[in-house]
């Protein structure tokens, strides 16, 4: 399946299953596509997923978080509530072709399983003309692609990251801890980003894609 799209008020939910991962063309954890690396790496720099974007292109993430140090410039908790652009190395998006292989030897290999996306039928969200709205219960708050974004509390960098669905950005991804709600395949680790819900936003312009992400 091919995440970028238009998708509106359509939403796909997804759960994350184990048996999935060998087969899935979106997946997280595991082990990054071989050839594909970051052009940042320090001690703490894992990959975090790929994520088919249209026919033959994907994009894998890589993350640099520092949950011990509050002078690091990694500092995940600083992170929280903050749109991020591509400009930050917190996590970095590569784009490239689409492939199956995957590098076991990796030292960027990350300490969860590899989890693939099972798709779900497609459902509508209500709507949400204004920023308080996206706090509405009826929002599914569960992983999902499209859609409208849900956050809990509307505070620090929401209202910007909603604006961007009004300037051409599409909501690429709502991802959420691995849980029994979606019969996700549970886990042992640290998902990086704890209870929070995880958002990616996308746009293309000119053949080139531009990433804006947000925790919170």
């Amino acid at each position: 399946m091919n995440l970028y799209a238009n998708h509106g008020r359509t939403f796909i939910p997804f759960s994350l299953k184990r048996e999935a991962a060998s087969v899935a063309r979106c997946s997280i954890a595991g082990v990054p596509p071989i050839g594909v690396a970051p052009d940042w790496v320090d001690g703490n720099t894992r990959y975090f997923a790929t994520l088919g974007l249209e026919d033959g292109v994907d994009v894998s993430l890589f993350f640099t978080f520092d949950c011990q140090s509050q002078q690091s410039p990694f500092y995940f908790f600083d992170g929280t509530y903050k749109l991020h652009d591509q400009s930050s190395a917190l996590i970095q998006f590569v784009v490239h072709q689409q492939t199956r292989g995957r590098d076991t030897s990796s030292a960027l290999k990350n300490e969860l399983p590899a989890l693939g996306f099972v798709f779900g039928e497609p459902n509508t969200e209500p709507e949400c003309p204004i920023v308080e709205a996206l706090s509405n219960l009826t929002i599914y708050s569960e992983h999902k692609v499209g859609g409208v974004p849900l956050f809990s509390q509307i505070e620090g960098d929401v209202d910007a990251a909603f604006d961007l669905l009004r300037n051409g950005y599409v909501h690429l991804l709502q991802l959420n801890m691995p849980s029994a709600a979606t019969e996700d395949t549970l886990v042992d680790g640290t998902w990086p980003f704890g209870e929070l819900v995880f958002h990616i936003f996308a746009k293309k312009a000119g053949g080139v894609f531009s990433f804006r992400y947000i925790w919170a």
